[in-house]
């Protein structure tokens, strides 16, 4: 996930505030509901992205939507996002905060990048795997894309762990470059 520096700024507005409220678990709820409402629906993520349609008409969908469901402090930031033009980037920012509350919480994010979805065996063992080697509870989000070829890819923050097969490909096509095979 590919989330802007723009979204990691409101996201972290949001996390200091709401931590400061003492209702970051109220928040991280908030986001996690519109994050599923936003993924669920297309018409939504539409909208958020739309240049045309007006502020005015997006504030009331949020309100109709989000009104009763989400704590003051959600509906004031979903009302500054609005206000600032940045609604496009709203699903970015709620990802971004829910990144800093898991690791205000103790967990740590991992990205995995597999060729083919592994089964929850699978699933579970890896868990447990990267949650021994990091010592910490990991949040792991899987991402599958077919041109991996085979193996997997991990990415923990900034750090890149690749053994996909693409990978692995790509090394040896160097050293054969570089002999001049």
């Amino acid at each position: 996930m590919n989330i802007t520096n723009v979204a990691k700024r409101y996201a972290l507005a949001l996390f200091k505030q709401a931590k400061s409220d003492d209702s970051l678990d109220v928040a991280a709820g908030d986001a996690r509901f519109i994050l599923e409402c936003t993924e669920a629906s297309h018409e939504l993520k539409q909208l958020l992205k739309s240049q045309i349609t007006s502020r005015k008409a997006k504030e009331q969908v949020f309100k109709e939507l989000f009104e009763d469901k989400s704590c003051d402090l959600t509906r004031l930031f979903l009302k500054l996002v609005l206000e600032k033009r940045r609604e496009a980037h709203l699903e970015n920012m709620f990802h971004a905060f829910l990144q800093l509350y898991r690791k205000n919480q103790g967990s740590v994010d991992i990205e995995v990048m597999v060729a083919v979805q592994p089964d929850q065996d699978q699933i579970r063992a890896l868990t447990k795997a990267l949650e021994r080697k990091t010592g910490s509870k990991i949040s792991l989000f899987i991402n599958k894309n077919p041109a991996l070829k085979g193996g997997m890819a991990v990415r923990i923050d900034d750090t890149v762990i690749d053994g996909t097969v693409k990978h692995k490909l790509q090394l040896l096509e160097n050293k054969f470059l570089q002999a001049g095979v």
